[in-house]
């Protein structure tokens, strides 16, 4: 009896003889298999391809563009379900009293409307009086004021909106100033 390689090696415990590796192939390639019929012999997977600076470049200004998108779009959601916001009212108003009204605006024969700005939930008119200041109510000023606006439409709805209207008198030739501001606690 000769002795080969398969009959000096214990069988396997279900009897089949002991695996035997496949001799070595040259170039360091794996040693061709056997697969199951219909199966393809194993290839080695290729690394995927890089992708080119410009493609990553492009992807990356894709999504800033679609999350630029998305931001807008949550905004206008958000104005949609809860309305302008209110610092939104008082810029828009305070650009339409702007573009309608061709300031300094000589009021009455003392008062000189000098400007208007946007303030944080505040419309600010200012105004220059020509009068000797002592000579001033301020609570006739108030009074007077706080009555126009209250009968305004147009006041009387952004005071309800919680906008503040707030009015500053300055003085020539006087460091005296007179400001009032009214809410819609005050109609």
């Amino acid at each position: 009896m000769s002795d080969t390689p398969a009959q000096n090696q214990p069988n396997q415990p279900n009897g089949q003889p002991p695996y035997q590796q496949p001799p070595f192939q040259p170039g360091g390639q794996p040693p061709y298999q056997q697969q199951p019929a219909g199966q393809p012999p194993f290839q080695p997977s290729s690394p995927p391809p890089q992708q080119s600076r410009g493609r990553r470049v492009l992807i990356a200004v894709v999504g800033i563009v679609v999350a630029v998108i998305v931001a807008v779009l949550v905004r206008q959601g958000f104005n949609a379900a809860f309305g302008e916001s209110k610092q939104d009212i008082v810029n828009e108003g305070v650009k339409q009293i702007r573009e309608q009204s061709d300031l300094p605006k000589q009021v009455d024969s003392v008062t000189t409307w000098t400007g208007v700005s946007a303030e944080d939930g505040t419309i600010h008119y200012r105004y220059t009086v020509q009068a000797d200041p002592s000579q001033l109510d301020e609570t006739a000023l108030h009074d007077s004021v706080l009555q126009q606006l209250c009968a305004t439409t147009e006041t009387k709805k952004l005071l309800d909106r919680d906008i503040a209207m707030r009015y500053s008198y300055g003085f020539d030739g006087s460091s005296k100033k007179v400001d009032m501001t009214f809410t819609k606690a005050d109609c």
